[in-house]
């Protein structure tokens, strides 16, 4: 089962979307960025430490790069890279829907926030999150919605520390 984790009226007037983070637990320093084409080269590890070395699915590198070309273009796809040195040790995609019903502002969905076990519980998946709210504040976003295993616990308690509430939502294959 999947539940879905929210943040209403979040935004403050805050546009800086560029963060670099001192690591006080490991003594390094991370760097929060939009990823670069460079990046990508990593990802598919990033997702297989994630997965135990298995995500039963082999990432196509080269579709991946051809997708990437076409949607950074697009202004409403964002990608985040947590980098320490020359390593890709965090991830996040983000998508800007605009919502033309309610309130006319942009609504930010997040898929794919990963976090190498090798650095967990340093503060590099908040830093990520506060890196998407700042982007979210800056273009006068409204709400941030993600997607997280039910089963999931330790990533539940974790949205949830940085205020995030839990509703549940339902998903289909294609």
């Amino acid at each position: 089962m999947l539940f879905f984790l929210y943040m209403k009226n979040f935004l403050k007037n805050n546009t800086n979307i560029k963060s670099l983070c001192y690591n006080k637990y490991m003594d390094k320093k991370i760097e929060i960025r939009f990823t670069i084409k460079s990046d990508l080269e990593q990802l598919p590890w990033l997702y297989r430490q994630y997965h135990n070395g298995d995500t039963g699915l082999e990432t196509n590198y080269e579709g991946m790069v051809k997708e990437f070309g076409k949607l950074i273009k697009n202004e409403d796809y964002k990608f985040i890279s947590a980098m320490h040195e020359d390593k890709l040790v965090g991830f996040c995609s983000v998508v800007v829907n605009h919502d033309i019903v309610e309130k006319q502002k942009p609504i930010l969905m997040l898929w794919n926030l990963r976090v190498h076990p090798d650095y967990r519980k340093q503060n590099i998946g908040k830093s990520i999150m506060d890196f998407i709210e700042n982007f979210g504040k800056s273009i006068n976003a409204d709400l941030i919605f993600l997607g997280c295993d039910n089963d999931n616990q330790s990533a539940r308690k974790f949205y949830t520390k940085l205020g995030y509430g839990e509703d549940y939502g339902f998903y289909k294959y294609l």
